[in-house]
């Protein structure tokens, strides 16, 4: 029995010393150290071999925010995969093959000498200790890799510590350390979260990496790009678009009809219509507006560097086919941002960060700080001083992560509700969406008969590749108008 309780307790020692030094970027150790499940499976050796191998392959998924619903892509489209890539990313995270190199080697050594190790002076010969040197040098050359797992564990420690230097101050991951991360003792293992998630969100697909766009070719999806046949199919008098940064739109069914629910309180008369956009995985807000303005494939790097209006005659936007309309723009950060000054150029009248100040509208602050988005909408009879004949753009701020809370109370308990109580970012850009849809309902109850409202978003939330499983890959697109 004692003997027995030393294999087990070594067993567990090793697997989460190792999954500590060479895992320590997959999501899991956002929320823990020490693996639950290791206690179960570590008591028989086969299994733990397979649950170290299991380990390793799924560490590949999470790190890069996905499950098994990726798995299905991969399998349908096997002839669209970059090999080249692929070998690329195992490359970059080469740690996660010296987790399993090392894991089971030691755990293989530990069986053959039935964990009985000799440190005596007397026991140690010449093969023994070059043995012994030779695995130590390895063992510190893993710490150079490409992922840099070393500098994450010293972060981990800064984390944990509050520890951070002036120079890491510098950068947002300090700052919001604390929300991105718990500090418990125990953890899931990275299979049985990717398990979890997969069975919890069948159906949906994650917001993965932008590369995984080489291969998502999913004929059966087809991409809303049809803004101008909508907003042209009727002579709608006032048309307001929202361009809202980064909709957290979470897979979890429940949070996303909360959202949309809360934008059609006391608005008995919608007339709603839903599209689902797959989002650009080059570009980023930057690349939905012009997308917005064309519907049509176009030259990028022609429209950041060309004034709006000469561009979009250039190449017949659909946008420019919109006549006797007052034209206006808003965006409550700074013009200078991808070089929206030249967007003045088409537009009749624009609003940023610094003619809205003048104004009077408040301001929210944030890592990225402007006017708060609310505060314009709930006034923008402030801005829009002609009743009819309006076209307004209106390119929002706040929820760009990371980001702080600007509602005075939650409108949900996010440590009942998951993926809310993952970290406080996703909570608080869920509370900061519902308060701006309670601002989107307050405007469509006094939007006229004849208007219509579009909103979309941007991309998903730009969280790092692990923290976006719990997000939509494609994008929801709302047209409302009034019966």
């Amino acid at each position: 029995m004692k003997f027995w309780l030393k294999k087990y307790l070594i067993r567990i020692f090793i697997i989460n010393f190792f999954a500590l030094l060479y895992l320590i970027e997959t999501p899991v150790f956002d929320n823990g150290f020490f693996s639950i499940q290791s206690i179960i499976y570590s008591i028989n050796i086969y299994l733990l071999y397979f649950f170290i191998l299991f380990e390793t392959l799924i560490a590949y998924l999470s790190l890069y925010g996905l499950d098994f619903s990726f798995y299905k892509l991969i399998i349908n489209y096997l002839n669209n995969l970059n090999y080249e890539y692929i070998l690329f990313i195992f490359y970059q995270n080469v740690n996660f093959l010296y987790f399993l190199i090392f894991s089971i080697g030691f755990l293989i050594f530990l069986e053959k000498t039935k964990y009985n190790l000799d440190f005596k002076k007397k026991s140690f010969n010449f093969k023994k200790i070059i043995l012994i040197t030779a695995v130590f040098i390895i063992f510190i050359l893993t710490n150079f890799n490409p992922n840099y797992t070393n500098l994450a564990l010293v972060d981990k420690y800064k984390g944990l510590t509050n520890n951070w230097s002036s120079t890491d101050l510098i950068f947002k991951q300090p700052r919001y350390y604390k929300q991105l991360t718990k500090h418990n003792f125990f953890r899931n293992d990275n299979w049985y979260n990717t398990i979890t998630y997969s069975f919890y969100y069948k159906g949906s697909k994650a917001a993965g990496p932008k590369e995984i766009g080489q291969i998502d070719k999913d004929l059966n999806f087809k991409s809303f790009r049809n803004f101008g046949e909508v907003i042209q199919k009727e002579k709608y008098n006032n048309i307001f678009v929202i361009i809202n940064e980064s909709y957290p739109n979470f897979r979890n069914q429940k949070l996303k009809n909360n959202l949309i629910e809360k934008i059609k309180f006391n608005n008995d008369d919608l007339i709603i219509q839903k599209f689902k956009k797959k989002w650009n995985r080059m570009l980023t807000t930057n690349g939905s507006e012009m997308e917005f303005f064309c519907n049509k494939d176009v030259d990028f790097e022609k429209f950041v560097n060309t004034e709006l209006k000469t561009f979009i005659n250039d190449n017949n936007c659909w946008i420019n086919s919109i006549k006797d309309k007052n034209f206006t723009y808003i965006h409550t950060y700074n013009e200078s941002f991808f070089n929206r000054t030249r967007y003045k150029s088409f537009f009749n009248k624009s609003f940023f960060k610094k003619d809205l100040e003048l104004l009077n509208f408040k301001s929210c602050d944030q890592y990225f700080s402007g006017i708060c988005d609310y505060d314009v909408l709930n006034n923008m009879s402030k801005l829009i001083t002609d009743e009819n004949n309006n076209f307004v753009i209106f390119l929002t701020l706040n929820n760009h992560i990371p980001t702080e809370p600007y509602y005075e109370n939650p409108y949900i308990d996010c440590e009942k509700n998951f993926p809310l109580n993952l970290n406080d970012q996703y909570c608080t850009i869920y509370n900061n969406q519902m308060f701006f849809n309670e601002s989107i309902s307050k405007f469509l109850s006094n939007m006229g008969k004849n208007d219509l409202l579009v909103l979309f978003s941007d991309t998903p939330p730009m969280f790092i590749s692990k923290r976006r499983v719990h997000f939509e890959d494609v994008l929801d697109i709302y047209f409302f108008s009034k019966n």
